[in-house]
Parts: structure tokens; C-alpha cells; sequence
């Protein structure tokens, strides 16, 4: 069964990192919405953290998205760290190779403030 999708975000107190933590399925009807409030969060944080550990499905969208941020974060000097999701989405984090591309943590208190993972 699937769960209905929905988002929280947060800022720590020092406004440097932004936490974006998705719920449910990122697939072609719910990538657009999580693109846009990534969007939103990396605007004035150096450091933006996506978390995984709510979501159960991503299909060819979600993985889709995760390499334009990726390849945003480069482009525009933000840094961008990936917490680990639940085994199928690590999976396929890693049977696509991108794994190898993010900078995966195991839990958000991994990430320090200004970027630098613990």
C-alpha cells in the first residue's frame, strides 16, 4: 500500500544547514513537488540535507532528481550530504552508481554546520 507523500523541513539554529526529509514514494507524481522545495531550502544555506530514511519507493524521477542537485550543488557552491533511506532505495542507490556520486551519511547529526561531515 502505498503511504501519501509529504515533506518536512528544517533549519538548525545556526541557519547553515537545511534538512528536506521526504515521506512516502518519490516517483513521477511526487518529484516535482520535492524539486521545488529543494529549491526553495538551499536558497541562503551553504549546506542541504536531503533525508531518505522516510521514503519507501523512488523510481527513474527520484533518481533523476537526486543527480540534478547533485550536479546544482557543484555548480552553485552548496553542499549537498544524502542520509541514507531504507534498503531498497540504497539499493538502488547503488546498483545505479550513485552512490558513489553522494555524500551519504547514516543520520542527519553526521552533518556539521559549513559542509563538513562528522
Amino acid at each position: 500500500m502505498t503511504r501519501p507523500f509529504d515533506l518536512k523541513v528544517s533549519h538548525r539554529r545556526d541557519g547553515d544547514v537545511v534538512t528536506v526529509a521526504p515521506e512516502g514514494d518519490i516517483d513521477l507524481a511526487t518529484a516535482d513537488v520535492l524539486r521545488d522545495e529543494l529549491d526553495a531550502a538551499r536558497r541562503g544555506a551553504h549546506t542541504l540535507l536531503l533525508d531518505l530514511r522516510g521514503v519507501g519507493f523512488m523510481d527513474s524521477s527520484g533518481m533523476r532528481l537526486l543527480v540534478e542537485v547533485e550536479l546544482r550543488a557543484a555548480q552553485d557552491g552548496f553542499t549537498l550530504f544524502v542520509v541514507r533511506g531504507p534498503e531498497p532505495v540504497q539499493r538502488l542507490l547503488e546498483l545505479t552508481g550513485l552512490a558513489e556520486r553522494l555524500e551519504l551519511v547514516d543520520d542527519p547529526s553526521d552533518v556539521v554546520a559549513g559542509g563538513g561531515g562528522a
